[in-house]
């Protein structure tokens, strides 16, 4: 027999007491009585079980809502009544359960990932039983069937007979077991629970703050007032509500009871539209609530109903206020909430759509959902809502070292030991679709710092504060080194790059209009990880955009490679830059850098003049006509590359001086102007974005070559381009003069905002020899303007002066006892000059004869071949001087290994070593000072004699062919001017040399001295300082300038073409030997002036100077001309540009240095 389950309290075998299997009982059905039998206190909290049949648990909650309230609800005071409402009973526990469930299936729209629902057709299930080939399951089926039949006679008192379908709830959330079945829809009490401990699954099942089946009973008036609402709009659109649940319908009249006034007014209202019904509309309910529909298949659904009456769900949409509304700075279709991830009393009592968030809500750190897709935690309706996720990422970047204060947020670091460290901000881009990085580098509402981050104990914590409606939300995640990033449980990882690694802007400043921004963002690394580091710009009100790039060193590994991002008219408020690591257990993250770049706009004007030369690059400026010019420099604390962190890698810093830009720029500085004319270009030009396509870029995979002769960067990668100026013309070289003239056009543009003067108001002025020919000197207007339009002002141009004009006007300017002068402006590749009186300039001449003469080989295209005689002398002796310093000494030995090179390159960096910082501070700079060792050895003096004298000679000639007066005064400029002083450090034999030549080509005694003015210091600033003194160009340059074709005839140029030159070759090498014994016998036979004493030229190197005087001179002036021709500058019909006097002394002083060297 089986276990006997009892309704009394003891039962006896045998006797009508016991009920055995389906025997005839007393009763028809279980009545009063029998349940008030039920062996239970009215305290305990135990579940009743001695009948565990789902009809016997109908009859139980049936039981419970009537004994909830003890009496008539007249006799009770409101007081009382919500006593009895909220007991603890076993029965206020049943009808919380069942009330419960009742919300569960007016909230199944919100809760449809926890539970569905089950629908049992009574007359099709049993007839499943009945038919079922199983003998089990028939007599199941004809035991339920009488069941029901039998409880449905008479006044039917559990409603059985109006049954058609019973909808049961069964769980399968998290924690759920096999058939996890709940409660269901109850034809006596509209709903029921099961008796089952269901605390394991409360939190996962919560109306707000008020969970199902958990030990804090809740009666309906405690409940959401829209469920409570919806509960007696049911009862009043059933008219039999009443009468088929009569327990139910007590307990609710008790609930109406305690209501607040508003509530009950909006009850009556309800009510009265329940009850107003127009035929052909829809009714109250139909209209305010969603029908609950289940999908049994694709093609079958059951709307769910109680006993034929219709059971709405509440509308999946927000209803009501949340203090967690998102209080966005920016415009935005959307507001989502914003919840916090920690539990506390900061947000307990904050209003969160139609309840308090309490304690107890799990948010979520991570929603992988859409925005608009997610589902608010705890009432389970979508809507958008954010989480730490959204806005902090999983894993920050610490940099090598603390972030530059003064240019860039550093995130309000906070140290615990005092080591200061720096870190890329780990906020998504979710966060801009609402703020501004203004807001992050701000104060919250609380008046508290937006974003933190702090040094703990395990690595670094960041913290957030999102402004809501009520305050803010403060998000903090901790980062930790050597572990796995886990968003989904709030943990975060460091990922720490290589310590060769530099991040940079350039230029450091704030443009007042976006079309006048030319930014660089720079990434430099190893090579390996390089290709995978990425920068993406941002705008507070534009947004996101991401910049072209270009690449220096795409093909070396074991260098260091570097993407530069462009951006060309435009600005940009922060960055986000992704980085890789080579170690660790994290190696990809990406963070912000926030920029707090100052604008200085203003309306003051400069002027820059720039004298690019063949050789060196000068630039000075004034900011008004009074004003004496400076040259261009900038120091430390006020950079043009400004780095987003600093470093002590040795490494980094050679890369960014040499391929981008020094810290600072200046007379006590690394490198100043003077600078040599070179450029830095990447071999491989790889173009934008790796594609192939584009053309170099200044400062971006091009740039001068500012640390050029003292250290050489990437020279695997990297190639230095000399010569820009005289090069062939060619789109890649014109390419190459344009990448230039940007590069110092962005330099320039940077000092004039950090100046507060006016970028439109900013005018340049540059250089051009006489010697230049038209094509060339249009080439480089035209690269000049083109430049100016794009970096200044589209409407204006800038000015060119002849650089024979510019060093007058700064000898007029500067001293007051020059009256008629020459000014001689030597450079590398061209010497000009002009002859004024106190009326104003007479002549203007150039020639492509200058210290390349001396030091390379100006006849030939190609400057790479052997050695120069002077370097090939003297380059052992400097190796070996720069024992000691070995990076200066190896590019010494590549310069000029198996004695071939670029001479003048090498004459170039030979100088440079006397000021080169390293061996300054080694205090060697008069052991490595070339000029003066080219003073003292006298071996080669006779070049710098025939250099000097033929300058000297041509001038007098020149002067005296137009009729001028001897000069009372010759001022030298220009870079190359310093070789004067080599052949004599004593100005007065100089002086002497000079007077002894124009008294001979004159042929006239000279009762006057002529003044030579020599500015060893700074020879190239007269250019630039004369032509900030010019407001514009003389307007008699072209009738002043002046070519001497005839020396000896005193002939001058008057149409003569490039093809008649051929017709000139035998007179030019008859006056070029007439020099040579001008010098050799008129200069030689003074009396009292003695050339060896003077300035060491003995008579053995004069006579190996005759031998070249002799040879080849009509080679010489044929290869000179042919050059000019092949270059492309020049055509046969062009009219001539400069003497060609001077052609045959190139090859001459190129092949005596060259004997001289062989006779040492």
């Amino acid at each position: 027999m089986g276990h006997i389950f009892r309704l009394k309290r003891a039962g006896i075998v045998a006797t009508k007491t016991t009920i055995v299997d389906w025997s005839n009982s007393t009763a028809t059905t279980y009545n009063h009585g029998y349940v008030d039998g039920i062996s239970d206190a009215t305290t305990t909290q135990n579940e009743i079980t001695s009948i565990p049949s789902p009809f016997a648990r109908i009859e139980l909650v049936k039981e419970a809502f009537g004994k909830i309230i003890p009496g008539t609800l007249n006799q009770m005071s409101v007081d009382d009544v919500k006593s009895h409402l909220s007991g603890n009973t076993i029965y206020h526990k049943m009808v919380s359960d069942t009330l419960d469930v009742a919300q569960i299936f007016f909230s199944y729209p919100t809760m449809q990932d926890k539970v569905d629902i089950v629908v049992w057709n009574m007359n099709q299930e049993l007839q499943k039983l009945l038919l079922s080939p199983n003998p089990n399951h028939q007599v199941a089926g004809r035991s339920l069937d009488m069941f029901l039949k039998q409880d449905a006679l008479g006044n039917d008192p559990y409603n059985f007979g109006k049954m058609k379908n019973m909808y049961i709830l069964k769980y399968k959330g998290s924690g759920q077991k096999q058939m996890h079945i709940i409660g269901a829809t109850s034809p006596a009490t509209l709903f029921f629970s099961t008796a089952n401990n269901e605390s394991a699954i409360s939190k996962e099942l919560c109306f707000g703050t008020d969970y199902a089946f958990d030990s804090n009973y809740s009666s309906l008036d405690q409940r959401d007032p829209e469920f409570l609402k919806y509960m007696f709009a049911f009862r009043y659109s059933n008219a039999n509500f009443n009468n088929d649940y009569p327990e139910v319908a007590k307990y609710m009249d008790a609930v109406y009871f305690v209501l607040d006034n508003s509530l009950k007014n909006e009850i009556n209202s309800i009510q009265n539209q329940c009850i107003s019904i127009i035929p052909g509309t829809k009714n109250f309910v139909d209209k305010t609530y969603e029908a609950l529909s289940v999908n049994i298949n694709t093609t079958t659904s059951f709307d769910v109903e109680i006993n034929g009456v219709s059971f709405h769900c509440k509308r999946a949409v927000v209803t009501g206020n949340s203090d967690f509304e998102l209080q966005a700075l920016k415009s935005t279709e959307t507001l989502p909430l914003v919840l916090p991830v920690v539990r506390g009393n900061a947000y307990e009592n904050m209003e969160y759509y139609g309840s308090k968030f309490g304690r107890s809500f799990d948010v979520p750190y991570y929603d992988a959902l859409p925005l608009a897709q997610r589902r608010l935690p705890g009432i389970n309706i979508q809507h958008p809502y954010l989480t730490i996720s959204d806005f902090l990422e999983d894993k920050i970047i610490k940099l090598p070292s603390a972030i530059n204060k003064a240019d860039y947020f550093d995130g309000n670091y906070q140290s615990s030991n005092g080591n200061v460290e720096g870190y890329l901000f780990p906020i998504k881009d979710t966060f801009f679709d609402y703020f501004t990085s203004d807001y992050l580098t701000g104060l919250a509402p609380s008046g508290k710092k937006a974003f933190e981050i702090k040094q703990v104990a395990s690595g670094v914590e960041v913290s957030l504060r999102v402004p809501i409606k009520a305050g803010e939300v403060e998000y903090k995640r901790i980062y930790t080194l050597d572990v796995k990033a886990d968003e989904q449980n709030n943990k975060g990882a460091i990922v720490v790059p290589d310590e060769d690694l530099a991040i940079g802007v350039f230029p450091p400043v704030k443009f007042a209009q976006e079309a006048d921004a030319h930014y660089r963002i720079v990434i430099l690394s190893d090579h390996s990880v390089n290709k995978d580091c990425t920068c993406v710009c941002y705008t507070n009100i534009a947004g996101k955009f991401v910049p072209d790039y270009v690449t220096r060193n795409v093909d070396i590994q074991e260098e260091l490679s570097s993407k530069v991002y462009l951006l060309d008219g435009k600005t940009f408020d922060f960055a986000r830059v992704s980085l890789v690591s080579e170690s660790g257990k994290e190696r990809v993250g990406s963070g912000l850098l926030i920029p707090k770049f100052k604008q200085r706009a203003g309306a003051a004007s400069l002027t820059f003049a720039i004298d690019l030369g063949t050789s060196n690059t000068h630039i000075e400026y004034s900011s008004g006509d009074d004003q004496l010019p400076k040259p261009f420099e900038f120091n430390s604390d006020q950079p043009q590359f400004s780095l987003l962190f600093s470093t002590d890698s040795a490494v980094v810093m050679d890369h960014i001086r040499g391929e981008f830009i020094p810290e600072s720029i200046g007379v006590n500085a690394n490198c100043h102007f003077p600078m040599r004319t070179v450029l830095c270009i990447d071999k491989v030009n790889s173009g934008r974005n790796g594609t192939g396509i584009g053309a170099y870029e200044p400062f971006g995979n091009a740039s001068p070559a500012f640390m050029y002769n003292q250290k050489i960067v990437g020279t695997k990668y990297n190639e230095y381009v000399p010569n820009l100026k005289w090069s062939q013309a060619s789109p890649t070289n014109e390419q190459r003069i344009k990448c230039y003239i940007e590069s110092l056009f962005m330099m320039i543009r940077t000092k004039v905002v950090q100046e507060g003067a006016s970028i439109q108001q900013t005018q340049i002025k540059w250089f051009y020899p006489i010697s230049m020919s038209a094509f060339k000197k249009g080439l480089f207007e035209r690269l000049w303007t083109a430049a100016y339009k794009k970096y200044f002002n589209q409407t204006g141009v800038p000015t060119s002066i002849t650089e024979s004009v510019a060093p007058y006007s700064f000898f007029q300017k500067t001293r007051s006892d020059v009256t008629n002068i020459v000014t001689i402006d030597i450079g590398g590749g061209t010497t000009d000059i002009v002859v004024a009186d106190t009326n104003g300039v007479k002549c203007i001449s150039s020639m492509r004869f200058a210290a390349d003469a001396i030091f390379g080989n100006s006849l030939v295209s190609v400057q790479n071949g052997e050695l120069n005689g002077i370097i090939r002398q003297c380059k052992d002796d400097f190796i070996s001087k720069l024992e000691g310093e070995e990076e200066l000494q190896k590019m010494l030995i590549q310069k000029t290994a198996n004695n071939y090179g670029n001479s003048s390159e090498v004459a170039s960096f030979l100088f440079s070593l006397a000021d080169n910082e390293k061996i300054k501070a080694k205090s060697m700079s008069d052991a490595v000072d070339f000029n003066a060792y080219l003073m003292r050895n006298g071996s080669q003096k006779i070049v710098f004699f025939i250099f000097y004298t033929s300058i000297i000679y041509h001038l007098a000639h020149l002067m005296k062919a137009k009729g001028l007066e001897v000069p009372a005064n010759i001022a030298f400029s220009g870079n190359g001017s310093k070789v004067v002083s080599v052949l004599s450090p004593n100005k007065s034999s100089l002086e002497k040399l000079t007077r002894h030549i124009f008294k001979l080509v004159y042929d006239s005694d000279i009762d006057k001295d002529i003044k030579l003015i020599l500015n060893s210091e700074n020879p190239k600033e007269a250019t630039c300082k004369g032509g900030l003194f010019l407001s514009h160009e003389p307007t008699n340059i072209e009738s002043a300038k002046s070519i001497l074709l005839g020396v000896s005839r005193n002939l001058l140029c008057e149409s003569e073409t490039y093809a008649d030159a051929q017709t000139m070759y035998d007179d030019v090498v008859k006056d070029v030997r007439a020099y040579f014994n001008f010098i050799a016998l008129k200069l030689a036979r003074i009396q009292g002036f003695s050339l060896s004493n003077e300035f060491g030229i003995d008579k053995q190197h004069l006579d190996l100077a005759a031998k070249c005087f002799n040879e080849n001179l009509s080679t010489y002036v044929e290869k000179g001309v042919r050059l000019k021709l092949d270059t492309s500058d020049v055509s046969l019909d062009d009219k001539l540009e400069e003497t060609l006097f001077f052609y045959p002394i190139i090859g001459v002083i190129n092949d005596l240095s060259n004997r001289v060297c062989e006779n040492e």
